[in-house]
């Protein structure tokens, strides 16, 4: 992502103003995160206005600021929609000759950038922006899948799988003998192509593994023919990191094969250490922790605060829709949660609901831990004060909500 600009409002009422470019399937689902109902964001999108002195209505790219209502998204298709209606703009850049107050939809796209008016700027949001903009240098895993004439590199982040280049040949068939020599020689170019993708899209001494898996043997050969080709060009970065490339079996050579090599109990030792895989082990370790029933694992909102005000967590894990509840309050609360664990020495895991693991937790309250000692009967002796909490929380919600509706009354 290409963060063009943040400007922090000047009073604690002002909106944050974030102009940014996102570039891939990653980027929106940063977008996805940071942008919350009730902000405001310009972006362009072709417009079709009536023109009454013109038989024909006119269609121009015009800059629009709709105030968010709603959103759509989905990772897997690179699909981010919203739904708001169109609001004044102060500043004279958007919404020029366009109704106020009009309904209308739009697509995030990579080719525009778009301007947020984020109300709630907290420090989730900064380190998601953070992140975003050094993604591809962070990423510690990558992988190329591959089978007969095509090959897909790939970053691995916390959250998806970014495919940075794919590479694909038409084989010639093996019916006779000069077929055959095409066909070698059309797979030694393949190969060498799969081989200057990598170049061109790995950091060889950043990377801490690169898994190179496919059916068959391809990926055997696929390291034999990258370490001959770094050896004929003296390409040291590759040579020198040579314990960094990993070999695995799948059943294909699309992307569906990483997934499979990822979730392989045989190559979990090999990956454990990865960021990539860190979340799947946090939740493993949770879940074993819950089966030997040590007290040392508690999932509920209010077991996990009890836990953190005796400075016992060791481990929190927690699904970022805790982290963009629509209720400030609460957002702030859980944030204050995140801050208080990791002063106290623990670590913070925040997964996903887009994942599996992410999945899992959130039906789990969307909120566990894993404790430095066991502490038996956490979940005893609540009181009907803090039975009243999520109701408490829900009231909040409302009357903020209703404060609203009277304010633009």
């Amino acid at each position: 992502m290409k963060v063009v600009s943040i400007n922090k409002g000047v009073t604690e009422k002002a909106p944050t103003v974030i102009t940014l470019v996102p570039e891939n399937k990653e980027d929106l689902f940063t977008v996805y995160q940071i942008v919350d109902k009730d902000d405001e964001v310009i972006f362009k999108k072709l417009f079709t206005s009536k023109n009454e002195d013109a038989k024909k209505n006119n269609t121009d790219l015009v800059n629009l600021k709709l105030k968010i209502l709603s959103n759509e998204f989905d990772m897997r298709d690179e699909y981010l929609r919203y739904k708001g209606i169109t609001v004044i703009d102060q500043t004279g850049v958007a919404n020029i000759d366009i109704p106020i107050g009009k309904f209308l939809s739009f697509n995030i796209v990579y080719t525009h950038p778009i301007t947020i008016y984020k109300h709630h700027f907290n420090k989730y949001a900064e380190k998601l922006l953070k992140e975003a903009c050094a993604e591809e240098n962070k990423s510690d895993t990558a992988a190329v899948v591959l089978q007969e004439g095509i090959s897909h590199v790939c970053l691995l982040t916390s959250s998806s799988t970014i495919m940075k280049q794919k590479i694909e040949f038409t084989m010639p068939k093996k019916k006779s003998a000069t077929d055959i020599a095409k066909f070698d020689v059309k797979t030694e170019s393949f190969y060498k192509a799969t081989y200057e993708a990598m170049k061109k899209n790995f950091d060889f001494d950043e990377l801490k593994m690169i898994i190179l898996c496919s059916p068959g043997f391809y990926a055997k050969t696929l390291l034999e023919k990258v370490l001959k080709y770094a050896e004929e060009e003296q390409n040291n970065s590759i040579l020198d990191n040579q314990m960094i490339f990993f070999v695995a079996h799948c059943s294909t050579g699309y992307l569906q094969g990483i997934s499979e090599v990822l979730k392989n109990p045989e190559y979990a030792s090999k990956l454990e250490d990865t960021k990539f895989s860190k979340f799947a082990v946090i939740m493993d370790g949770f879940l074993k922790h819950l089966d030997d029933d040590d007290d040392r694992a508690w999932y509920g909102r209010r077991e996990i605060f009890r836990a953190c005000s005796m400075n016992a967590i060791e481990t929190l894990l927690i699904t970022d829709t805790k982290l963009r509840s629509d209720n400030i309050a609460t957002r702030e609360k859980y944030l204050d949660l995140l801050d208080d664990v990791e002063k106290d020495g623990g670590k913070v895991a925040i997964f996903s609901t887009l994942h599996t693991t992410g999945e899992e937790l959130d039906r789990l309250s969307g909120l566990a831990c894993i404790l430095k000692y066991p502490i038996a009967n956490l979940d005893e002796g609540f009181d009907s004060e803090d039975e009243g909490d999520n109701e408490e929380e829900d009231n909040e919600a409302k009357k903020q909500k209703l404060k609203e509706i009277e304010t633009s009354a």
